[in-house]
């Protein structure tokens, strides 16, 4: 079966219409003086109009006129005034049957049209092919060879065949694109894309559907199958999609929407090159799918994290205020004793220490104060019983992207960047290496690196090693102020560290190998 073109009926009818609107009209069937000429050259008004009007529609839309064609009223009447004919004579035309024919020979001897024969419709099959390599839809190619074919006075013979003709284009494009994808997979990565659809997660699900599969709720465990997912993806299909030329990355997404509609059983009903080349378009498309997925499932662990923090605070923030009106009313008990006591001029000591010890009232003054200190209310301080969630994924989650921007935002990747050094380091210097063993979880075949498990730390690094822009970030300080706050305090730097909330994961962490594991996220975080 001959290739086509997806049209429907109107719009493979529309493409060689001729002129219904008063500015195609005049836009493509205005005559120059040497069309006026050769008209001129016709004895009757009828074969000068039937000359102008062969020579108009050949030039737009580029084909013969039909025998027995219904003529538009506007064009006719357009072209008539032009010759000085009345368009009512059109009638009369053709008496002779050669006079058609005789008037299409000189046309194209004095104007330069030509036939597609041989020679011709093999240059214009080449120039077609090379037009096709960029693109992904067949009609675009197809509109573009019939404006060809007008600009070099081409005439069209029907629309069936330059549909045939744009259509074995994009066929052999097609096949081009597959064969110049296949070339940057190796073997192996095709059988794995093969077991991806062969083999099962269970008996109703392959590996394929697993990996687009919807995520779950949010959590830790959600967003570990999303990365498993993203690295199964990323080991499939290497860097070969970074590695394609650029023409070929319409194309690719063509193949990523087609891909997204086939089951793995239509996956494998296709060619092994069409396959692995569909299959590596729609593993691509996927690898960012699941790639805004982890993005998202993290911002919602943060603010979860947060509700939950602020929902915390507020009942704290509720309990102490019932407490706070017992305590209130107990100050003034006690003001109200001083005050007895001191106008009887009896002992104000007594009198205070029935109402309640000196400690109660002194720790109730001490709550006082520090309640009406300005400020907000300390959000960060309600994070810690969030923190075994980010200990169990911040680690991978940190590792499993490249994080990039703008000039404003390169402080943070510069922190970004210290905190893997110093991941790096504690990791390769001062952890043992032996008594080691494999954590598996997450998706179907795979598994973590490997991890040490219940060795001490023996050498942890210093607090004082770590950069001083990272302490002083940590501090909440700029550079110079944390410096010269630095060697003016006596206090510990530890305990300056301690005073950002964000931070006391990291320094409160038992000095274990396996917490140690996830030392990036607890800094993160």
């Amino acid at each position: 079966m001959p290739p086509r073109i997806s049209m429907t009926r109107k719009q493979r009818d529309a493409l060689l219409t001729l002129p219904e609107t008063e500015v195609e009209v005049l836009r493509h069937h205005m005559l120059g003086p040497a069309d006026l000429a050769a008209v001129n050259q016709c004895r009757t008004p009828e074969t000068r109009l039937s000359y102008a009007l062969q020579l108009c529609c050949l030039r737009f839309p580029g084909r013969y006129l039909s025998r027995g064609e219904l003529l538009p009223g506007i064009m006719l009447d357009h072209i008539a005034d032009q010759v000085q004919a009345d368009a009512d004579v059109i009638t009369l035309f053709a008496r002779r049957g050669a006079t058609r024919y005789e008037q299409l020979t000189s046309i194209k001897q004095r104007h330069g049209f030509r036939d597609l024969s041989r020679p011709l419709r093999d240059e214009l099959t080449a120039w077609a092919q090379d037009e096709a390599v960029g693109l992904t839809d067949g009609r675009v190619l197809l509109d573009r060879l019939i404006k060809r074919m007008r600009s070099a006075r081409i005439i069209i013979p029907g629309i069936s065949v330059v549909e045939r003709l744009a259509a074995t284009a994009m066929h052999s494009a097609d096949l081009a694109a597959i064969a110049e994808i296949g070339a940057f997979l190796s073997p192996p990565q095709c059988d794995q894309m093969d077991v991806l659809l062969s083999a099962k997660v269970h008996r109703q699900q392959s590996r394929l559907s697993w990996l687009r599969a919807p995520a779950g709720g949010v959590g830790a465990r959600s967003l570990a199958e999303i990365l498993d997912r993203l690295d199964l993806v990323r080991n499939t299909v290497g860097d070969a999609p970074a590695r394609l030329p650029l023409h070929l990355n319409h194309r690719m997404a063509q193949m990523a929407r087609e891909g997204s509609l086939y089951t793995a059983q239509a996956f494998q009903q296709m060619n092994a090159p069409r396959r692995h080349a569909v299959m590596m378009a729609t593993l691509s498309e996927l690898a960012t799918t699941l790639t805004d997925a982890a993005l998202s499932m993290f911002q919602s662990l943060v603010g979860r994290a947060n509700l939950r923090a602020k929902k915390r605070l507020e009942e704290t923030i509720a309990a102490s205020a019932e407490q706070g009106r017992a305590r209130l009313l107990r100050i003034a008990e006690v003001l109200d004793a001083v005050v007895t006591a001191v106008r009887s001029e009896s002992d104000v000591t007594a009198a205070v220490a029935v109402i309640a010890p000196l400690d109660t009232i002194a720790d109730d003054a001490g709550i006082i104060r520090r309640t009406l200190r300005p400020g907000r209310p300390d959000v960060l301080g309600e994070l810690a019983p969030e923190y075994h969630v980010f200990r169990k994924i911040g680690a991978r989650f940190l590792s499993s992207f490249a994080f990039e921007g703008g000039r404003a935002v390169q402080p943070l990747l510069a922190a970004i960047a210290v905190l893997g050094g110093i991941v790096a380091t504690v990791v390769n210097r001062y952890l043992p290496t032996s008594r080691s063993a494999i954590l598996s979880g997450g998706g179907p075949g795979m598994s973590l690196p490997t991890i040490p498990l219940t060795a001490p730390i023996t050498n942890w690094p210093p607090t004082s090693s770590l950069p001083m822009r990272l302490r002083a970030a940590a501090c909440g300080l700029r550079h110079r102020e944390f410096t010269a706050r630095s060697k003016s305090s006596s206090r510990p730097l530890h305990r300056q560290l301690r005073r950002n909330r964000s931070l006391w994961f990291t320094l409160s962490m038992p000095k274990t190998i396996l917490q140690t594991a996830w030392l990036r996220s607890m800094l993160l975080f």
